[in-house]
C-alpha cells in the first residue's frame, strides 16, 4: 500500500473546535500525550523519535517533480461520530474523488489536527484538515489544507455545527462539498510519501 500526503495552504476562518485522535488503548485513562510511550512497547518513539511529526517541509530542499492532479467532489452527506477522544466524519453517501497521476481516488473521510502537523519552513498553522482518498488498489492519497484566519467558510461552518457534543452522539449532514475549502490554485503544492498517523512507531514517517 502507498501513502501520498498533498499539501496545500488555505486561508480561511479558523476553526475552534478541533480533535486530535488519541491512541486506541488511550481508555486505561492516558491522556497525556508525553504518556503515550507506557502505553505500547511499540511507541517508543513517542519519546525519543526524531522524526515524528510535526514534519517540515524545507522550499529550499524541495525537488520539483511533474504530478498531475485535478478535483471532483460533489455535494455529499457526512456522518460525524463523538467516539469520546475524536469527531469521525465519514461519507453516508459520496461520489467525491480526485485524479492523481491518472488513477482515480475516491474521497473516504475527513478529519482535524490543530495546531497543525505539518510545518512550511518551521511554519506550522493552527488548524490543518485532513481528506483521505483510497483507490481500487489500496493505496491513499491525503490532501492536506492548512487553514488560517480569514474570511467565513461555508464548509467549515457547517462541519462545526455539525460536531456531536456528547460521546456517543451521532449526526448526518447534507449537502457538504469539500470545494468550498480547495484554494484557487491547485496546481501547487507539496507532496510526502510516508504515513503520518500513529501509532508512534518511527518507520511510519519514514
Amino acid at each position: 500500500m502507498k501513502i501520498k500526503i498533498l499539501a496545500f495552504s488555505v486561508l480561511f476562518t479558523s476553526a475552534l473546535f478541533a480533535y486530535e485522535q488519541m491512541p486506541q488503548n488511550a481508555t486505561h485513562g492516558v491522556v497525556d500525550k508525553d504518556k503515550w510511550v507506557n502505553l505500547d512497547k511499540n511507541w517508543v518513539y513517542c519519546e525519543s523519535g526524531m522524526n515524528q511529526a510535526p514534519i517540515n517541509f524545507s522550499i529550499k530542499n524541495s525537488t520539483k517533480k511533474p504530478h498531475s492532479l485535478s478535483f471532483s467532489y460533489t455535494n455529499n452527506s457526512f456522518g460525524f461520530i463523538n467516539d469520546g477522544y475524536t469527531i469521525k466524519m465519514h461519507f453516508g453517501s459520496n461520489e467525491s474523488s480526485i485524479l492523481f497521476d491518472d488513477v482515480v481516488y475516491d474521497l473516504s473521510h475527513f478529519h482535524f489536527h490543530s495546531p497543525s502537523k505539518i510545518s512550511i519552513d518551521n511554519q506550522s498553522y493552527p488548524l490543518e484538515i485532513h481528506f483521505s482518498h483510497v483507490s481500487k488498489k489500496g493505496d491513499i492519497v491525503v490532501v492536506v489544507l492548512f487553514i488560517q484566519e480569514g474570511k467565513e467558510n461555508a464548509f467549515i461552518k457547517k462541519t462545526i455545527r455539525a460536531f456531536p457534543k456528547k460521546e456517543g452522539d451521532k449526526l448526518y449532514v447534507q449537502g457538504l462539498n469539500a470545494n468550498e475549502l480547495l484554494p484557487n490554485n491547485t496546481n501547487a503544492f507539496y507532496i510526502f510519501k510516508h504515513k503520518l498517523n500513529k501509532p508512534c512507531s518511527k518507520k511510519s514517517l519514514g
